[in-house]
């Protein structure tokens, strides 16, 4: 008695090609899952930047740097401000030229014309003398506008996951031209997160950048500030705060950049026929967005407060 198998041929490729797809799917889910530790990586790496300069934008100089506070503040108490008696001392001198001159060779000077002079001349060694305090007078308004500003939305690069730019195929649909694929798509992965990283790190340079501007034009100030007694010489005075208040006001619109980032990738909206490196593209292109903005946000406070 003989005993006969009957094994279709069909059956046969059928169990083959489940076998080929299993394998498949084995290695796309494992690169599919070091492809999302990259990108989670990424957003990681940019939000803890933004993180970290959203707590520098709204910290105190003296927080931000003891020493490098209290070296600036020297120059300005102990460099500066001599200099800035000598600047009130001939803009005193020149606003008494000026007095004669209009007064008809001193026939037209009333003791209450020289008393106002010599008010003037006090109000302007005090304000010479107390410049360090009044810049980080204006500097404490424009933190306390950042600080208004919500910080969980500030500090946030937003949420997006790899399922919005890369979705799996059906369990199915697994082949080896969709593993290589998915290999490429790693390695492009990978080649964003170190991009990303370099772009946050330099949006921490950027931050700090704008705090070592603020420290530079704080340890000048009581050059600009001692020219405000006369006419011709008080615009260097007058321009002098409106930068500061520009400066002092460009962590605000630091914050209000990063805000409008977190919504941005938010809310960012793909096309369903776009392939995954236009994508990638896109959503990195925000990351560049928000740095250019940063740099741009110096121009957009000097133009609000039309510092030049």
């Amino acid at each position: 008695m003989t005993v006969s198998f009957f094994c279709p041929a069909s059956s046969v490729s059928e169990f083959f090609e489940n076998l080929m797809n299993n394998i498949c799917k084995g290695m796309y889910d494992g690169l599919y899952n070091v492809s999302n530790e990259l990108f989670q990586g990424m957003f990681k790496s940019l939000n803890d930047m933004i993180s970290d300069s959203t707590s520098f934008i709204t910290q105190d100089p003296q927080t931000w740097s003891a020493t490098a506070y209290s070296f600036i503040k020297n120059i300005a108490e102990h460099v500066c401000i001599p200099i800035a008696g000598c600047i009130i001392t001939f803009v005193f001198c020149l606003e008494l030229i000026h007095m004669v001159q209009d007064s008809n060779q001193m026939h037209a000077i009333t003791p209450e014309k020289i008393l106002i002079v010599l008010i003037k001349l006090g109000c302007f060694l005090l304000i010479a003398s107390k410049s360090f305090d009044i810049v980080m007078g204006i500097y404490d308004i424009g933190s306390w506008a950042a600080k208004q500003i919500n910080p969980l939305v500030a500090g946030s690069s937003g949420d997006i996951s790899i399922d919005q730019i890369l979705q799996k195929p059906a369990d199915d649909k697994y082949t080896l031209g969709l593993v290589f694929s998915m290999l490429i798509n790693m390695f492009l992965l990978f080649a964003a997160r170190v991009v990303v990283f370099a772009l946050a790190v330099a949006i921490f340079v950027k931050t700090n950048l704008w705090y070592l501007e603020l420290l530079i034009y704080t340890s000048v100030a009581p050059l600009p500030m001692s020219t405000f007694m006369n006419r011709e010489w008080g615009q260097i005075g007058n321009n002098y705060v409106r930068k500061i208040i520009a400066v002092c006001f460009e962590g605000f619109f630091m914050l209000v950049a990063f805000g409008l980032y977190s919504a941005l990738v938010t809310n960012l909206q793909y096309a369903d026929g776009d392939e995954f490196m236009m994508k990638l593209f896109m959503t990195i292109g925000c990351g560049f967005a928000l740095f250019f903005m940063l740099c741009k946000a110096g121009n957009i406070s000097a133009s609000v407060f039309n510092a030049h």
